[in-house]
């Protein structure tokens, strides 16, 4: 009899140790699932932002308010700020290197 209660036992902690593990296993898969929320948040914010600058341009192109020379600042700004944005941002080029 005694010997059933050991085996009862060490399965409830044996059902105790797997419950704990699936939950540290679940926390982190929600950590992760929070940061990929959290990334594809700031994508959209650039992907809006850019956007919003090119629609600008495209408004602007012919338009006395921006001259040409403005119009390329801003392009090349533009160019400047989505090329960091892919190799920071999306290809993690820092932690390549």
């Amino acid at each position: 009899m005694e010997n059933k209660n050991n085996e009862k036992e060490m399965t409830d902690g044996e059902m105790l140790e797997m419950s704990n593990h699936l939950k540290e296993l679940y926390d982190k898969k929600e950590a992760e699932l929070e940061k990929i929320k959290e990334e594809n948040l700031d994508l959209k914010k650039v992907i809006m932002s850019c956007y919003g600058t090119i629609r600008l341009l495209d408004q602007q192109w012919n338009n006395i308010l921006l001259d040409r020379d403005t119009n390329s600042y801003i392009l090349e700004a533009l160019r400047s700020y989505l090329s960091n944005v892919v190799e920071y941002e999306i290809l993690h080029i820092e932690n390549i290197l």
